[in-house]
């Protein structure tokens, strides 16, 4: 059994932490805030309830994995709901598609009905090839640790120096479908002409495996795994802030804290940005390359979010809508809302420089006069920006070359995302391996 200290509370940190713990490791967290979850939290005012942060995800079978091999399924403590709404898309010309997820067929017709068949082909095929993608990172850098070397046949067939921009210029005439496919990258705060075309992968795991939900928000999520990490006697310390990670010989030994305690650990796991873990936690020769590698990576652009509750009558909208344009503004209305009113979260990805309001107005949303609440999401890590594909290499291994330490997060491999950094949970989790 070793001692193993997980630095922040987030949805990485939580579920490796719980994993650990089913394992037969002592598990302590160390969160320097005081509450955990993360970007998992919510916002509460004026009787409305909205999630801080992450609201969907797809993959559901990254979490029933996660609740299952840490104890009981999740059903035992939230209910995971397929959006059987379409994704809505409106553009700047006016023009509106609403796109399924989960279903190729009727993904197709919503093409063919807003442009033509010639469109709807284009997508459904550019769709269709990111399946080949998709067994390629599953195999090579999703179930086991990222490979040093990817094999020349799955580089030819990743391309990765092609970016997602120049895939769809390549492969859709219609400006509106390439819009749709830039979104894969804007949503997580990338250009997508700097970002590989390979993460157009997206697009197939949604058709795939549809979009879910958790009855209630995702802070349901957090709750639940809080539940996890006591059923599992794991040790938590809120409002700690960890000031420094002992090593000795290039092997994890523990972790200072601000108020000058040592705690002892034989298995350190960060889920903080990587660049304050190499930059300023560790001091260790063995550190000294990934450091270099890692300080050159910039954060991505975290969403500008605010939260409106709003009275009745408004326009009815699906589960999320996307207003292209520049900023690309995203409204979700999955909230918790009084009776005769709703509960409308409002992403700005890019630099506004207009409010909220004026955004929405302008983008044909006019709800100005039905604002009842207002409040804006604390900022949060919001991960890695692609800067070309050699970011892959540059962001941080989920394991160190310190022996014991590890990285999840959003920040870390495989990436930002509820899907991603469950998956770098679970990695480390088979890393460490049982007590």
């Amino acid at each position: 059994m070793a001692r193993v200290i997980v630095i922040g509370a987030g949805l990485a940190g939580l579920a490796t932490a719980v994993r650990l713990a089913k394992l037969g490791h002592q598990v302590t967290v160390c969160e320097k805030d005081d509450r955990l979850g993360g970007a998992l939290g919510r916002v509460e005012a004026d009787g409305f309830s909205w999630d801080a942060g992450a609201a969907s995800t797809t993959l559901p079978a990254a979490l029933r994995d996660l609740f299952r091999k840490s104890g009981r399924p999740i059903e035992s403590l939230a209910q995971l709901e397929p959006i059987t709404e379409p994704r809505r898309h409106l553009f700047g010309d006016g023009s509106i598609l609403d796109l399924p997820v989960g279903d190729r067929a009727l993904q197709s017709d919503a093409w063919a009905h807003l442009a033509d068949d010639k469109t709807a082909k284009q997508w459904t095929d550019l769709v269709d090839k990111y399946g080949e993608t998709w067994q390629i990172l599953r195999k090579s850098s999703l179930e086991p640790p990222l490979m040093d070397k990817l094999p020349l046949a799955a580089i030819r067939s990743l391309k990765p120096w092609q970016s997602l921009e120049r895939t769809a210029q390549r492969s859709l005439d219609d400006e509106r479908a390439r819009a749709v496919l830039r979104y894969y990258a804007i949503q997580h705060g990338s250009d997508p002409k700097l970002t590989p075309g390979y993460v157009g992968v997206w697009s197939y795991l949604e058709r795939t495996f549809g979009r879910w939900t958790i009855d209630g928000g995702f802070g349901v999520l957090a709750d639940a795994l809080a539940q996890r990490a006591s059923e599992r006697k794991i040790d938590i310390h809120a409002n700690t802030e960890v000031v420094g990670v002992d090593t000795d010989h290039g092997q994890v030994t523990g972790v200072r804290l601000a108020d000058g305690k040592t705690l002892p650990a034989e298995v350190v796991v960060s889920d903080i940005d990587p660049r304050d873990l190499y930059g300023q936690l560790v001091d260790d020769p063995q550190a000294k390359k990934v450091r270099r590698k890692v300080l050159s990576t910039h954060q991505a652009q975290a969403a500008y979010v605010v939260h409106l509750g709003l009275k009745d009558p408004v326009p009815s909208l699906p589960f999320e809508t996307v207003l292209h344009g520049k900023p690309t503004v995203v409204v979700r209305t999955g909230g918790q809302a009084p009776a005769g009113h709703q509960a409308w979260s409002v992403l700005v990805h890019g630099y506004p420089t207009d409010d909220v309001l004026d955004l929405l107005v302008a983008r044909g949303l006019h709800i100005r006069d039905k604002v009842v609440s207002r409040q804006t999401s604390p900022s949060w890590w919001a991960g890695v920006a692609w800067e070309g594909y050699k970011t892959a290499r540059r962001r941080a291994a989920n394991a160190s070359p310190i022996k014991g330490l590890y990285c999840v997060g959003a920040g870390a491999h495989p990436g930002v995302g509820v899907p991603a950094t469950t998956l770098g949970a679970a990695i480390v989790a088979d890393a460490v391996g049982k007590a």
